[in-house]
């Protein structure tokens, strides 16, 4: 879904696009939906949306509070963002001392 929105870094040279995760273009979740060929969205989001939130999309913007470098949560292309591999992430968890 990163190549459909013309992102450029949308996958990972060890894992390809396989475990690309997306932000919810709303807020900072992790998104677990794509629609329209344009859109992430995390449950939460998904589930305003199919309840009415599709008039006025600007009540599901949230502010950023995952302290990611990612762009302003919105309601447009801009908005959408990748958070980047998951393994990748799991495996620097995996290996990070305690």
């Amino acid at each position: 879904s990163g190549a459909a929105l013309g992102m450029k870094s949308s996958s990972c040279k060890a894992h390809g696009d396989a475990y690309i995760e997306f932000k919810c273009r709303y807020c900072c979740e992790v998104a677990s939906f794509f629609c329209f060929g344009h859109t992430h969205f995390c449950d939460s989001c998904h589930k305003k949306w199919i309840l009415g939130a599709y008039t006025k999309p600007s009540t599901l913007v949230r502010p950023c509070k995952c302290g990611f470098k990612h762009s302003q949560n919105g309601t447009t292309q801009a908005s959408e963002a990748c958070y980047g591999c998951s393994l990748c992430r799991i495996k620097v968890k995996e290996n990070a001392p305690i």
